[in-house]
């Protein structure tokens, strides 16, 4: 008897079913990877942030006092601690701080020559400017990064977020001036003293002079131990303290705003900065972890000091909120899907 022979259309079906169950298998990993994603890595950060916007709802809750508590008291403590702990023997941190500064500067041009082919001048070209470059790496960023990638993605994000913390009160001044005419006078004094009064560069030379004497929290004892511990519980209440922040400034509401602006701004910071990312992080060599905690905090929505440039420098503020709670509020969504994608 011989072999068993098969029609060619039976095993043409055959082979079609396997390949749809092995796509549809594919899909549903992906959606339940999604769903995984919203709900370990972005409800937690919702849910601080959620009980700042119904504690702003609830009461009054004066913003500029809280955000100089993140600052001026929380942050510059978590830098310090992180960066003396952290290993910094390789090329990552570089690496995340070149990074940083190539999507600052390429998003920057690419918003720029955009708002100028649509027309916009003044005042709207800042705020576009604004809102592509400036991403929320703090309040929201670090937080995501350290439920997606653990400590070692929350040491590399401080990085990325040192960077845009400093360019955020002088690069950002300069783009919020910019728009008016009458601040150019005294523009370089006004950047150079904003930069003195950042704390977090004192946190992070701080850390390195730590780091160049041989301190290590380790091994020390006593009077020294028990100043590192303090600080360290102050830099641990920065990441909670930064989504109630960002929660309260949600609350504010939207107004309505250019429709069309808005969606565009929202496209740029949530789409074409991270595939900006991506693409100069593989150019940097940034390893696996580096790459994707890169990319994730370049698709972060508009920064919420992008508000304040705004409104000191009439830069057309009400179109930079709309833009930042606008992007926060989509941003559930799409970084849920970027996640999945670089875990992928």
């Amino acid at each position: 008897m011989g072999k068993p022979r098969f029609p060619s259309s039976l095993l043409a079906s055959c082979f079609c079913e396997g390949r749809v169950r092995a796509t549809s298998l594919s899909v549903d990993r992906s959606e339940a990877f999604v769903i995984r994603i919203l709900l370990e890595v972005l409800l937690p950060v919702a849910l601080v942030a959620g009980a700042g916007l119904a504690l702003r709802r609830r009461m009054t809750l004066d913003q500029v006092t809280l955000n100089r508590v993140v600052i001026y008291g929380l942050s510059p403590a978590l830098i310090f601690t992180s960066l003396v702990t952290t290993d910094l023997s390789g090329a990552g941190a570089l690496r995340m701080l070149a990074l940083a500064l190539g999507v600052l500067l390429a998003m920057g041009l690419i918003s720029w020559a955009t708002g100028r082919l649509l027309g916009l001048r003044g005042g709207s070209l800042s705020a576009l400017v604004l809102v592509s470059a400036f991403m929320n790496s703090g309040n929201y960023g670090l937080p995501a990064a350290r439920f997606a990638f653990g400590q070692e993605g929350l040491s590399l994000a401080l990085f990325y977020f040192i960077v845009q913390a400093i360019t955020g009160q002088t690069v950002g001044v300069a783009v919020g001036a910019a728009g008016n005419a009458r601040s150019g006078h005294g523009l370089p004094l006004e950047v150079t003293r904003r930069v003195l009064r950042m704390p977090q560069v004192y946190a992070t030379a701080a850390a390195l002079l730590a780091r160049a004497a041989g301190f290590d929290p380790t091994v020390s004892g006593g009077a020294i131990l028990g100043l590192f511990r303090g600080v360290t519980l102050l830099g641990e209440a920065t990441l909670p303290m930064m989504l109630i922040v960002l929660g309260t400034q949600l609350a504010g509401g939207i107004t309505r705003e250019d429709p069309w602006l808005v969606g565009l701004a929202c496209a740029l910071r949530l789409v074409v900065s991270p595939l900006v990312a991506y693409g100069l992080g593989l150019m940097l060599g940034l390893q696996e972890m580096g790459l994707a905690v890169g990319v994730m905090l370049s698709g972060m929505p508009a920064a919420v000091h992008t508000t304040i440039t705004a409104i000191e420098f009439q830069a057309r503020p009400s179109l930079v909120v709309a833009v930042v709670v606008a992007s926060s509020a989509l941003s559930l969504v799409s970084l849920a899907v970027l996640l999945a994608l670089l875990s992928g």
